[in-house]
């Protein structure tokens, strides 16, 4: 993706002030033309670092959640408490959710580690107001719910079969990141590749699939963590962003490995008997 499409959708995401969920329906209308995974994984790299800012969660924040929500069901407000502290403090609904469940908990003398249990099945919360305030928070947050966590983990497996088809259908002989493991590997690629290949002038022995938007933050904590160590290990390789990258992330002299947004076809086998 070029630049300047990449800020304009940053743009949008920054300027909007709500629900994330509303915020991916305003760049799906805005940005047609670009992939719904793409835009939604950018929408949430970028709600991610609003989160860093915004998300406090100090015992004096907590409270002052907690005073809100009792003040507004003594109130007899409606549904929906929770989901308009959200767009108040610009909050994904879940995380201010949590925070309101555990001063509950402490209220009740729960056992706090079981917050997310009842995060995830609501149906266990004893106070039924709160109960159903909490399911609408995990309905309308598509980042931070339980749902949106499991579909993100979901989406990574899902892309890395994606990976190992497509490696096969070329009849590339690799190792999966179960099989390296085996042997003492901590950092693993996706695919280590038994015989390198090559891939515009390039040599490849590993592979890395990575199922979401590679921005300059992203990629820069990837490389420091992930790909320097399997270059060090296995030589130069190949990384995958399948919803796309911004083009400003690829440096053309880079000789440790190069980035696309889709396995090549044009493999080129290296003879190393010639």
């Amino acid at each position: 993706m070029d630049v300047k499409t990449y800020k304009s959708i940053v743009t949008v995401i920054r300027k909007y002030k709500g629900l994330s969920k509303n915020c991916l329906s305003v760049l799906v209308a805005t940005f047609p033309f670009i992939n719904h995974d793409t835009l939604y994984s950018i929408l949430s790299l970028e709600y991610q670092k609003r989160m860093r800012v915004n998300h406090v969660k100090s015992q004096s924040v907590i409270n002052k959640y907690w005073d809100l929500y009792q003040m507004s069901v003594k109130k007899g407000a409606g549904p929906g408490i929770i989901l308009q502290m959200a767009q108040q403090f610009d909050i994904c609904p879940c995380l201010i959710a949590k925070l309101i469940l555990q001063k509950y908990f402490e209220e009740c003398n729960m056992e706090l580690t079981q917050i997310n249990a009842h995060l995830r099945d609501t149906s266990l919360i004893p106070d039924p107001h709160l109960a159903y305030e909490v399911f609408l928070c995990t309905i309308y947050d598509n980042l931070y719910s339980p749902l949106s966590e499991t579909m993100k983990h979901s989406l990574g497996q899902e892309y890395e079969i994606k990976l190992h088809n497509e490696v096969l259908k070329l009849n590339l002989a690799f190792r999966d990141e179960e099989h390296l493991r085996k042997f003492g590997y901590d950092k693993t690629p996706d695919v280590k590749l038994d015989v390198p290949v090559a891939v515009d002038g390039f040599v490849i022995n590993w592979i890395e699939s990575k199922a979401l938007f590679g921005d300059e933050d992203v990629h820069k904590d990837y490389t420091k963590n992930q790909y320097l160590s399997y270059w060090n290990r296995f030589g130069p390789g190949l990384v995958i962003y399948w919803f796309s990258y911004v083009k400003s992330i690829v440096q053309t002299d880079d000789k440790r490995f190069i980035i696309r947004d889709h396995l090549p076809t044009n493999i080129v086998h290296i003879n190393y008997l010639s």
